[in-house]
């Protein structure tokens, strides 16, 4: 059974050699007495009080900012996709390998299934990133990517989800075929090993629900921004930019087509990185920033030509059709000339 497992688990290869995996532990069976249920129930009323403490005090939206910017690990950029030839493998192998192109398809597979698992958005980013995490360590054949991303949906959703995904729910609902559990199971091991525990971060869309709090942004914006920010999901180059730039760039931009029907959109646009400038301590007109959101801006452009399946859900009636809309030809303009102040 292993023989045929490890057989199976050969099209994802670790690049590093990963640390051995944990031996199984015995299973315990333990007995609840009354007194430890006391103690359960006596903690649980501790954690309330420390809940309403927090409620209750004076937190500054700002200071939880900018402590999760600095904690924050960055999500790796998958280079391996990009520099495939560095590593000597024969002409077979690197045609076999996962490319630009089976990524997007995999991540676009996840966003799929969003709502006949009852996925949260968070849940899905989550997901992307692990993916990203792992593409960056690992060397990952084309048939595998699938594999490896419904893998790393069920891990997300254990971080995101009350009720989250099990490995036998990848089964039955079609994201994982012609696999059995056990190597399913392994199959997340490996995955464990080779991120070291490490599938908590935040996400451009952890960062961007500040940045729309902070300045109470309308429901159609909040929906652009979301469009936004899976659009950047699928556009792997993205991931060399910090979390919380992607999250600016994609807040700003989203106030600018939304609110540019009634005023000037380049005017929108330098309002909303004026407003943010003191919250998030980004420059207006920053470069980087302006690199990314022309980036975001020509993925908005091109998504009606490509009509996967984001386009078709933020073109909903739900999603204030905000795919729907069109970016004005001066904005477009102005950020390929990097306009400043």
């Amino acid at each position: 059974m292993l023989a045929d497992v490890s057989i199976e688990l050969s099209s994802i290869s670790p690049i590093k050699s990963i640390d051995q995996a944990p031996k199984r532990a015995k299973e315990v069976i333990l007995h609840i007495k009354d007194g430890l249920l006391t103690d359960y129930w006596c903690e649980i009323r501790e954690n309330q009080k420390r809940i309403e403490k927090i409620l209750c005090s004076q937190i500054d939206i700002r200071e939880m900012y900018l402590s999760l910017r600095q904690s924050a690990s960055v999500i790796p950029c998958p280079r391996p996709l990009f520099f495939a030839d560095d590593f000597e493998k024969s002409a077979t192998e690197t045609a076999d390998r996962c490319s630009i192109e089976d990524r997007k398809k995999a991540v676009l597979a996840l966003f799929s299934r969003r709502f006949g698992l009852k996925l949260c958005a968070e849940t899905i980013h989550l997901a992307v990133g692990i993916l990203d995490q792992c593409l960056e360590k690992m060397l990952v054949e084309k048939k595998a990517i699938s594999d490896l991303a419904a893998v790393s949906l069920v891990l997300a959703s254990k971080v995101e989800e009350i009720n989250c995904i099990h490995m036998s729910g990848l089964l039955e609902c079609g994201l994982i075929e012609n696999r059995s559990l056990s190597m399913i199971c392994v199959l997340e091991r490996v995955v464990l090993n080779t991120l070291s525990y490490q599938v908590t971060f935040p996400t451009p869309l952890t960062f961007a629900t500040y940045l729309l709090v902070h300045l109470h942004a309308s429901p159609s914006t909040i929906n652009l921004t979301h469009y936004l920010l899976e659009l950047s999901v699928l556009y792997v180059h993205n991931r060399l930019y910090p979390s919380d730039v992607v999250a600016h760039a994609a807040t700003c931009l989203a106030f600018a087509v939304d609110l540019g029907a009634n005023t000037s959109s380049y005017k929108s646009l330098v309002e909303a990185e004026c407003r943010l400038a003191l919250f998030c301590g980004i420059e207006v007109a920053s470069k980087t920033n302006r690199d990314v959101m022309r980036t975001l801006a020509d993925l908005f452009i091109v998504a009606p030509a490509e009509d996967h399946v984001i386009h078709r859900e933020y073109s909903s009636s739900r999603r204030h059709s905000v795919a729907l809309r069109q970016i004005d030809i001066s904005l477009q303009k102005a950020l390929k000339m990097n306009v400043a102040l």
